[in-house]
């Protein structure tokens, strides 16, 4: 061998990929009882592909798999595969699931009806399916050389510190974040299957405002840093909102407020000139409930005392289990739907789990499917959220719209989430896409 071959060679990176193709190539020589599993982290929105949650994920798949011959592989990619010899499909559905609500606020954990297979995971039983999963493997091997190779070239992503915060704090001040600011309709379905809207709920895209203002930093690296700059994006969209050019006002206004922006005069303001028009919702998340009880509940009776309607978001089958929602005392709570919620057992421990609150007092957030209203209309729940919604309020308003012609459905439902931004002026009639028309025919 020359010295330049052997100099290239000693030069190449050896990725996990590269040990996970390798060990695949010896698995194919005895493949009896073998199975594989790929999780599909790389999937997850990067405001959900945190380092610190894929680590948990790992070490949680680790730990259910002590027991068993597998070997486990954290690919460059931030996905997981697991190869395994003579595990039951029963547990590696059991580690699945525990994975999918460690990311439930994730929508490729929900199932998509426009979308064949599971995006989060899927399976491989290597007797009848060893070819496919070893083409998979040299695939993500080609994959992760190209990734090397294009990390050497960019830009370093810089952790977000004081001085940065400083700097975005700036920049939000002086920059039109309304193309970041999201909507999303409430339907309320009656028992005759029609559904109207009861409010749409406003949030900042973390994603987009992170490549308007801060490309090059990583805004969800310092949980602290960040929940101090969530309540500055707390006011700009209080004022955006009021600013906004709506041609039909939102018979309901739902925001994801920080406890502490209650207090605020931007809030105050918000309200005086918004709440003899339309009616206040006020979404508090669990986890910044947890952080301080007792100022969520001066915040709830505050909000109480104001006419606003209170929410407690972030509610999944996991935290159910270990919490009573009722005690919170809010008038709604919103609980993110799975499929795996309508097995029998777990559809027993949520009823369980809800009977005391009441069922009219449930949101179900995340409905992909029509599995996921069909699944809370039997238990009856009234209230929906979710992208399956989001094309029926689109279909519907494209049936009725003239300007339907020149947009396609995917265009109308990217144009209802925004309150600005180029896709609302591309739309030939924003009073149309303000209106949110009832659904008159639920099937």
């Amino acid at each position: 061998m020359n010295a330049t071959a052997f100099g290239n060679q000693s030069q190449e990176t050896v990725t996990t990929e590269k040990l996970l193709y390798d060990a695949a190539e010896r698995v194919g020589r005895i493949r009896e009882g073998r199975l594989a599993l790929h999780v599909h982290m790389s999937r997850l929105l990067p405001q959900n592909r945190d380092e610190g949650k894929i680590r948990i994920a790992f070490r949680l798949m680790e730990g259910m798999t002590d027991a068993v011959r597998g070997q486990m592989f954290l690919l460059t990619n931030s996905d997981i595969v697991l190869i395994c010899k003579d595990m039951r499909i029963a547990d590696l559905d059991a580690m699945v699931y525990k994975l999918r609500a460690l990311f439930s606020k994730d929508p490729i954990t929900f199932a998509d009806p426009a979308m064949e297979g599971d995006r989060f995971a899927t399976y491989y039983d290597l007797e009848t399916e060893y070819d496919a999963f070893l083409a998979l493997c040299g695939e993500l091997v080609v994959e992760s050389k190209r990734r090397v190779a294009r990390q050497r070239t960019a830009p370093v992503i810089r952790e977000l510190d004081a001085k940065g915060l400083t700097d975005l704090v700036g920049r939000i001040t002086t920059t039109d974040i309304t193309s970041v600011v999201r909507r999303q309709a409430c339907v309320r379905i009656n028992d005759k299957r029609a559904a109207e809207t009861v409010f749409q709920e406003f949030y900042m895209s973390i994603a987009d405002l992170q490549k308007v203002l801060a490309p090059d930093v990583n805004l969800l690296s310092n949980r602290w840093l960040f929940q101090h700059l969530s309540q500055i994006l707390d006011l700009q969209v209080l004022a955006k909102l009021q600013e906004a050019d709506f041609r039909a006002l939102p018979v309901g206004f739902s925001l994801n407020l920080n406890l502490a922006t209650v207090d605020t005069p931007a809030f105050k303001r918000f309200l005086a000139a918004m709440r003899a028009r339309t009616r206040i919702y006020v979404e508090v998340q669990l986890v910044d409930v947890f952080n301080n009880l007792d100022k969520f509940f001066q915040t709830r009776d505050i909000l109480s005392k104001l006419g606003c309607v209170t929410i407690l978001d972030g509610l999944n089958p996991i935290t159910l289990q270990f919490l009573d929602a009722e005690s919170y005392g809010t008038d709604y709570i919103k609980v993110t739907w799975s499929p795996e919620m309508a097995t029998d057992i777990q559809t027993a421990e949520i009823v369980q789990a809800l009977s005391p609150l009441g069922f009219d007092k449930v949101i179900l957030s995340r409905c992909d499917s029509e599995d996921a209203i069909a699944w809370g209309l039997d238990l009856g729940i009234r209230l929906y959220q979710g992208r399956f919604l989001d094309a029926m309020v689109a279909a519907v308003t494209m049936a009725q719209c003239p300007q339907a012609a020149a947009c396609t459905l995917q265009q109308c439902i990217q144009r209802h989430g925004v309150i600005g931004g180029r896709p609302r002026a591309e739309c030939g009639d924003n009073a149309m896409l303000d209106a949110f028309p009832p659904l008159k025919a639920l099937s």
